[in-house]
């Protein structure tokens, strides 16, 4: 017997987990032969195969929608009072984006009044952290399931061979993934760099994603500037999972003192690759992180660039760093998460068309 499963989600875009998450649960869903559509608000040209919200008629007999930011999809979603799975992966508060970019900070303040009007409307919530799960229940929707982020780091694999060796002591790679936006605070990252250039004046700091919004980016550049450490920031911008691959390998430590993370995969990517980290521990990214990183209470720039040399300069703890964060990673397994998203979705397919 055929069922039928609508995945709504504002865009499909490329390098973006929401949306290479989607394709995932297609995936895991056609492979039970169960028709799928995928729904969108805005196409582009790599989504061909996808349906305009203005065509969706809600008849699927299971409507999965992602929700992370206000959208036309889920507008039509409660204009219809259809009934659907709320995937949800959290929204950024719009304080962070205000200052920066109102219109983002009126998106993201619009996703937060439509999850208030689709909780009425959810069969069942899935979100990927507790974090994000202890959202939904504070609004009132009783059957909630965990189940993490589908997610692939590219054909490479994750690097498990990786020798925490000597690192110079006036040097050292420290790497943070993520796009440059101000709830994920490079800027704090930044300060604390400065510090830890007076004692580690070859080290560097590398920042991979892109600017959301611009004007973000050349704050943080004149910050670089102004605290002397220019020439030792790079600003990698977006990149393919080859060289985003290539920048787990070739870092020393990864650094994430980011505010507000519903669950965090370049944090899963960093452990999956050997990478040591040091990490705030704020939203969800204690949760993700477990006893696989040193989390941090505090991040003044004094505090940071401590942690940060600590490890830098201690083989034993890089090494002991390493093998919790290729053994926490092993949670996220695209084999573990599949059947954790099946399970999470089988009943709702299952009993009489």
């Amino acid at each position: 017997m055929s069922y039928t499963a609508d995945l709504l989600i504002p865009q499909m875009a490329g390098a973006d987990a929401t949306s290479n998450h989607t394709r995932l649960i297609r995936d895991l869903l056609e492979e039970r032969e169960i028709e799928v559509r995928i729904v969108v608000e805005r196409k582009t040209r790599s989504d061909s195969g996808t349906v305009p919200i203005e065509k969706w008629k809600g008849d699927a007999r299971v409507s999965i929608l992602q929700h992370s930011i206000g959208s036309e999809v889920a507008q039509s979603v409660i204009r219809k009072q259809a009934p659907i799975v709320l995937n949800y992966h959290n929204i950024t508060p719009a304080n962070y984006f205000q200052a920066w970019h109102p219109e983002l900070a009126k998106s993201v303040q619009r996703g937060r009044q439509q999850l208030s009007q689709l909780a009425p409307l959810t069969r069942r919530g899935i979100a990927d952290s507790e974090f994000n799960a202890q959202e939904l229940r504070d609004l009132g929707i009783d059957d909630v399931v965990v189940s993490p982020v589908l997610w692939q780091l590219g054909s490479g694999g994750a690097q498990t061979s990786r020798d925490g060796g000597a690192v110079d002591p006036e040097g050292g790679t420290v790497l943070f993934v993520g796009r440059l936006a101000p709830n994920k605070c490079h800027h704090d990252l930044i300060a604390a760099f400065a510090v830890l250039s007076c004692t580690r004046p070859q080290s560097r700091l590398v920042l991979v994603g892109d600017a959301s919004p611009p004007q973000y980016l050349q704050s943080l550049k004149d910050l670089a500037g102004r605290t002397g450490v220019r020439d030792r920031v790079v600003f990698a911008g977006r990149v393919s999972d080859k060289n985003l691959l290539q920048w787990y390998q070739l870092s020393d430590v990864f650094a994430c003192v980011s505010e507000h993370e519903g669950f965090g995969v370049p944090l899963v990517e960093a452990m999956a690759n050997g990478l040591p980290l040091v990490a705030y521990n704020a939203a969800a990214v204690g949760e993700t992180v477990g006893d696989a990183g040193i989390i941090l209470r505090d991040k003044r720039p004094a505090t940071l660039a401590l942690a940060l040399d600590r490890v830098l300069g201690d083989k034993q703890l890089r090494n002991r760093l390493r093998d919790r964060g290729i053994k926490s990673a092993q949670r996220f397994d695209i084999s573990a998460t599949r059947e954790q998203m099946w399970i999470a979705l089988k009943d709702l397919f299952e009993g009489e068309a």
